[in-house]
């Protein structure tokens, strides 16, 4: 809190007219009420006009403010100020019990506890603070326990026209577990939408990509190399004759990769990991014999561990090599720039490789042809859910068809030749 005591001083006996009156001077100065102790209105040389008390608890002293007087009248300041020093006088500090009542908001709430609890326990925890502090602002100033399930009701009607079900039900989620965390901390006693039901959601079969599809896929990605390292060849003649620096030799690297892209690619196609795994990749994280790999949870702290596809295993060889000659060092994550940063994203690379292709394809859709390969080839739909790093089976089998028949789990084969396709996990 600032400090006001330096502020010139002077007694009096204000009313409404007078405050209204009072004009700002050079320095701020306050005007004690003399009808009530400790009671005082301050003036800051902008103009601004305060109302303010001096309490003293315990035998320590702290000012406090009591609200603009644009906002209270005199009458409501003193009334307030009135009851802060009643309360002092027992030993009861208003400012604590205030900043008590803030703390069981929403806002408070987020402030006090939560926001550096996200912070340290979960991966997505920029996302989850948005959606709490964006997605349902209104709620900000609510107290935790008059948040109830027909506010929601209402918060959903307003939101209908512009959102999906299923993107109502993950921000309401975010706000349960909130309420949650509150419980479990005795800052509330009943989580007030633990009964709280989800909006009815169609889930329709996933979409996949066929072979025929993922063969054309890797040829669109196989022509951009080829045209990108045909680039670089004749780049580097034009710098040699122009005695400047070439930039590194692919051919003298054994390297037939461009960039990060490919290897990116497959990896997904081929391990069925999410977008933000698959870039959070360390070089640390792959075994140090190629064949496996740790798998760090993309929406929480857990981790799975995976098999490397050849195909995979051969192309991150190259890549690793082609950072080194571009950084002048070993990078610590696989996937980075030229310049040894890690990557956020590849939207501008992999936007020229959609628009060459006559289907849809995004990152969850290498992802969930991974999921959906498996199931036809019969793998137990719990096989698949560890793989994939769900957290319920139950997304799994929503999510994905499950084959006509399933193999043990213990028995499970993958023949690297002719599925194209492997991976084990565990937690």
């Amino acid at each position: 809190m600032q400090c006001i005591c330096s502020a010139d001083t002077m007694k009096d006996t204000p009313t409404q007219q007078k405050v209204d009156s009072l004009q700002p001077l050079i320095k701020r100065y306050k005007v004690y009420d003399s009808r009530l102790a400790g009671f005082f209105v301050l003036v800051r040389p902008t103009g601004v006009k305060s109302y303010w008390c001096f309490l003293r608890v315990n035998g320590k002293g702290t000012y406090h403010t009591l609200g603009s007087c644009a906002e209270l009248t005199l009458k409501q300041a003193r009334v307030l100020g009135a009851s802060d020093l009643v309360k002092a006088k027992s030993g009861l500090s208003a400012i604590e019990e205030r900043r008590s009542c803030m703390a069981e908001t929403l806002r408070g709430f987020l402030e006090t506890r939560y926001r550096a609890y996200l912070t340290a326990n979960q991966r997505s925890a920029k996302t989850t603070l948005w959606i709490l502090e964006e997605g349902f602002k209104e709620f900000m100033n609510l107290r935790l326990k008059d948040i109830s399930i027909s506010r929601i009701d209402k918060w959903r009607v307003a939101q209908a026209k512009k959102l999906k079900p299923s993107t109502m039900n993950r921000r309401t989620a975010s706000l349960k577990g909130a309420l949650s965390k509150a419980q479990k901390w005795d800052i509330i006693d009943v989580n007030s939408l633990m009964n709280l039901s989800q909006m009815k959601v169609v889930k329709n079969p996933v979409e996949f990509l066929s072979e025929i599809q993922l063969e054309k896929l890797r040829r669109v990605l196989d022509e951009r190399d080829k045209k990108m390292l045909k680039a670089r060849i004749e780049h580097n003649q034009w710098l040699l004759l122009r005695d400047k620096p070439t930039l590194p030799d692919h051919d003298s690297l054994e390297c037939s990769i461009a960039d990060y892209l490919t290897p990116l690619a497959t990896l997904i196609m081929e391990s069925g990991l999410r977008f933000s795994e698959a870039i959070g990749l360390k070089w640390e994280d792959i075994d140090a014999d190629g064949q496996s790999f740790i798998v760090h949870g993309g929406k929480t702290r857990s981790y799975r561990v995976c098999s490397m596809h050849p195909e995979v295993e051969s192309l991150l060889r190259q890549l690793k090599r082609l950072n080194k000659a571009n950084c002048g060092r070993d990078t610590d994550r696989v996937f980075v720039a030229s310049n040894g940063k890690a990557i956020s994203g590849v939207k501008t690379s992999w936007n020229g490789i959609r628009k060459k292709l006559d289907f849809a394809c995004d990152w969850r859709t290498l992802r969930r042809t991974f999921g959906s390969r498996l199931i036809r080839q019969g793998v137990p739909v719990y096989t698949v859910s560890q793989m994939l790093g769900h957290s319920s089976i139950k997304t799994t089998e929503d999510w994905y068809k499950r084959g006509n028949s399933c193999l043990d789990t213990e028995a499970i084969i993958f023949n690297m030749d002719t599925s194209g396709s492997s991976e084990r996990s565990c937690k």
